[in-house]
């Protein structure tokens, strides 16, 4: 069990828990450059999806659109970060659950090396509540 490890994981997991992540309104700022097109924002039950286009040239073939969905929860966390090329289907770049869930995944295997299961599910008890709700073999132990 390596003590940097674990400490770098619990950094990344308490920077994903007080960071919100780049905002919309730093994203608009975008618009003023040149190959920024287009931006859309709508509200959900969930709370914001905002879509800023862009055309990006490759070498020499001609520019493609691209456009990028950032996915906000109520509290501003930005959540999900996806990306379509051209007229292909979006995909997932980052999601923030997943992100949560890895790091949880990798603290529980270090620490259940040389600790206790009861130790370990003392220890990881102690996440915050919407870490809990991500991982839910987590809250079996809470």
């Amino acid at each position: 069990m390596s003590l940097e490890t674990i400490k770098t994981l619990v950094d990344e997991l308490t920077t994903l828990h007080v960071t919100r992540g780049v905002q919309p309104s730093e994203l608009v700022d975008n618009l003023f450059e040149e190959d920024y097109v287009e931006s859309s924002a709508r509200k959900t039950s969930a709370g914001l999806i905002f879509e800023l286009t862009f055309t990006e040239s490759v070498e020499e073939e001609s520019p493609s659109k691209v456009t990028m969905r950032y996915t906000y929860d109520h509290n501003r966390h930005l959540v999900l970060v996806e990306q379509k090329v051209a007229a292909k289907r979006f995909s997932v770049q980052w999601d923030r659950a997943r992100a949560v869930q890895e790091r949880i995944e990798k603290l529980e295997v270090l620490l259940s090396a040389k600790l206790p299961q009861a130790q370990v599910a003392r220890i990881l008890a102690t996440m915050p509540k919407d870490y809990l709700a991500l991982a839910p073999r987590l809250q079996l132990v809470a």
